[in-house]
């Protein structure tokens, strides 16, 4: 533990789009700290202080509210302090970094897509599979948070499997430019247009969703046995992923008795935590809800909002759902199970 008895955290890839949330989402956590942080050797040096700030000011927070961060931005290499590292890290350079740091005994809490297919490496969303996280150990690993496209729609697939039973999936996403990081295409790029394809992401949302609805046994997760059609695009949206999703169930179950699933209180097993208390599916009733610019920010960022749930001629059912892809779908989500961890006693020299 720190001084403060919060627990020292680092952050890996601080500077990117998903760093700088992450950075903002730790400000002023009551159970984490950072106290260190690194980028690519471009970005050594920078001032964490002016990140904080930059990253509190992007998430429309005023950084007034939360204690400032010493020190400046690390080289990735070398041996690192904090028990908890979140990692934002290309998976390029996840795929080789986050194994070394995880066997020198640290909880590499990873965003990148570079282990999420290993089924040794626990692939987690607090209100999916919370018990994939115990794969970790308490002496340090690698556990993964999902797509962000797949973490739009998954929560309520989930419900909705417990419930019935998945047979099928056909999803289409409408993806934010802020998914594709500081190097991909602007709003004003898009302008009057679309991209029809995202390169590598509809063989992510075919993987995962059964990684997430799948079952432990030993030592391995072994995913539900479901095929999963996707379309991926990009759309001249700042923020927020939004996924039509068509899905057959086991008995064709109709429009209410699917919503009064999505509706009701999530698992018990869900422990406390103070991001992990955000996180929730709200259904709405208005045709023209949910968008964007009105319904991203519900919940902090951590809520995902479902809605058009109606008959569907060729698979039974289908829904609209949108979360905001830095938060419920990157940062939030890294942070969210780095407290997962923490209850359930992962932390390397933490007690739950």
């Amino acid at each position: 533990m720190s001084s403060t008895g919060r627990i020292p955290t680092g952050i890996l890839g601080v500077t990117g789009l998903v760093g700088r949330r992450a950075l903002a989402r730790l400000a002023d956590h009551p159970w984490f700290e950072v106290v260190e942080a690194g980028a690519s050797d471009a970005s050594v040096g920078m001032s964490l202080e002016a990140l904080r700030v930059r990253a509190l000011e992007e998430s429309g927070r005023d950084p007034s509210a939360s204690a400032g961060v010493p020190g400046a931005v690390r080289s990735l290499d070398g041996a690192w302090s904090a028990p908890v590292l979140i990692s934002a890290l290309p998976s390029a350079v996840a795929r080789e970094i986050e194994p070394r740091l995880a066997a020198a005994g640290h909880l590499v809490v990873s965003n990148a897509s570079a282990h999420r297919a290993n089924p040794a490496i626990p692939l987690v969303m607090p209100d999916v599979n919370p018990d994939h996280v115990d794969l970790v150990g308490a002496g340090g690993g690698i556990v993964t948070n999902p797509n962000c496209s797949v973490a739009t729609f998954v929560p309520p697939l989930a419900r909705l499997h417990r419930a019935f039973g998945v047979e099928a999936v056909t999803v289409t996403t409408m993806q934010a430019v802020s998914g594709a990081g500081s190097s991909g295409p602007t709003v004003l790029d898009l302008a009057d247009n679309l991209l029809p394809s995202i390169s590598g992401e509809e063989e992510k949302l075919a993987r995962e969703p059964g990684k997430l609805l799948g079952r432990v046994a030993d030592g391995r997760v072994e995913p539900a046995d479901f095929p999963v059609s996707a379309t991926t695009t990009r759309v001249p949206v700042l923020h927020g992923h939004f996924v039509d999703v068509a899905v057959r169930l086991r008995g064709d179950p109709d429009p209410a008795s699917a919503r009064a699933v999505l509706e009701a209180e999530a698992d018990g097993d869900l422990p406390f935590g103070p991001t992990l208390s955000q996180l929730r599916i709200v259904v709405r009733d208005d045709e023209l809800r949910p968008q964007p610019r009105l319904d991203r920010d519900a919940s902090q960022g951590m809520a995902v909002t479902v809605g058009r749930l109606r008959r569907c001629p060729v698979h039974g059912l289908r829904f609209v759902a949108l979360a905001h892809n830095l938060e419920r779908g990157a940062a939030g989500a890294a942070v969210a199970n780095a407290e997962l961890a923490r209850v359930r006693g992962l932390v390397p020299g933490v007690l739950a």
